[in-house]
């Protein structure tokens, strides 16, 4: 083939890969933008937004120093001081928009005093910011015993720290396949878990049989950053058949 030639095709070949490089890359974004797409996501977004976290910590997890304020401190959203403020989802609601629930004052022994938000948040906002704040809370009592205990099994065992509060999250996973740990409630769960004997398989060995035996999945499981964690026999039976039952739980009441 003639020198020229050959530069031609080079070029085109060059072309065609570069576009699909580009290709993929509008797909991961687009899969990347439907995960956080879900209100406990926009609501993470919304507390950023917001300035929340300056007060109530990372996540909402380590409240600030508050002399005067009832333990000293910017409530968490997580533990028992929150629940004493907080008896239903519209507590938490009257909280951002008003700075305190019908009926109570804020507290004047308080330095730091709640901001009220409302005409700053649309509803949807305001909803995707209540969304969050009683995922990260685990607001609310589960009303099946073994959903329950799977929940108290996903806190010892760490789930939470990838999935997300209460398995609903989003953590970005460079080199995944989609680009992100995927939420329990998200709408790639079924494919990705087709049984319970499968979510065993990803549970004690850190992946699917069905995903090890694939070779394009394989790859992206020892490529991604965040790798899932094989527990062997570190989970035992009881906590896997309660990991089962809480994740239905989850899927069964979204936020």
């Amino acid at each position: 083939m003639p020198a020229g030639r050959r530069w031609v095709w080079v070029l085109v070949l060059g072309i065609v890969v570069e576009g699909a490089g580009l290709g993929w890359l509008l797909v991961r974004s687009r899969w990347e933008e439907e995960a956080a797409a879900t209100p406990v996501a926009r609501g993470r977004a919304v507390a950023e937004r917001m300035g929340c976290f300056g007060c109530h910590g990372p996540g909402g997890e380590k409240g600030s120093a508050n002399p005067g304020a009832k333990g000293d401190e910017v409530p968490t959203w997580t533990g028992g001081t929150w629940m004493m403020y907080n008896d239903a989802p519209g507590d938490v609601q009257a909280w951002i928009l008003d700075g305190h629930p019908p009926g109570r004052k804020p507290d004047p022994q308080a330095l730091v005093a709640m901001p009220a938000y409302r005409g700053r948040l649309n509803r949807r906002q305001t909803a995707d910011l209540v969304a969050y704040v009683l995922t990260v809370s685990s607001f609310g009592a589960i009303d099946n015993p073994k959903a329950a205990d799977g929940r108290d099994a996903a806190v010892t065992l760490g789930c939470f720290g990838c999935h997300g509060p209460e398995g609903r999250g989003l953590t970005l996973d460079p080199g995944s396949f989609k680009g992100y740990v995927p939420p329990w409630d998200g709408p790639d769960y079924p494919d990705l878990v087709r049984s319970g004997a499968e979510l065993r398989q990803w549970i004690r060995n850190g992946r699917s049989d069905r995903f090890a035996a694939n070779p394009a999945a394989r790859h992206f499981l020892d490529t991604e950053a965040v790798k899932m964690p094989a527990y062997g026999p570190r989970v035992t039976d009881a906590q896997l058949d309660a990991l089962e039952a809480y994740i239905g739980w989850v899927r069964a009441h979204p936020r």
